[in-house]
């Protein structure tokens, strides 16, 4: 089959069906999934204010990404502050990121 005849697919869901089903979506613990890891990183700042570095250890990963998406396409309120500060490894990092949820969209549910 050559390249102009293989079918592509979609890299992203539309937006509509994002919102539709991520609350209903389970996932393991475990799981590296983008829509997996947005739960978790929703779940977390429902406790409060959380650092790059405290996301990370609950395995989240491309955390500035992931927030994006919660904003721009799922509809969370997140501030971000930015600092200096050092991170889990010891070493120095500048402009390291804290992320507080400051609001949900309507209908938004428990991760």
């Amino acid at each position: 089959m050559t390249m102009a005849a293989k079918k592509k697919t979609p890299a992203v869901a539309p937006v509509g069906v994002l919102k539709k089903t991520q609350s209903s979506l389970k996932f393991s613990d475990k799981s590296t999934r983008a829509e997996a890891q947005q739960q978790r990183i929703i779940a977390a700042l429902r406790s409060g204010p959380k650092t790059t570095d405290d996301l990370r250890a609950l395995g989240c990963y491309q955390v500035s990404a992931r927030v994006h998406a919660l904003r721009h396409r799922l509809g969370y309120e997140i501030q971000t502050d930015l600092f200096d500060g050092y991170a889990a490894d010891g070493y120095s990092h500048a402009r390291m990121a804290r992320y507080t949820l400051v609001g949900e969209p309507e209908g938004a549910v428990d991760a």
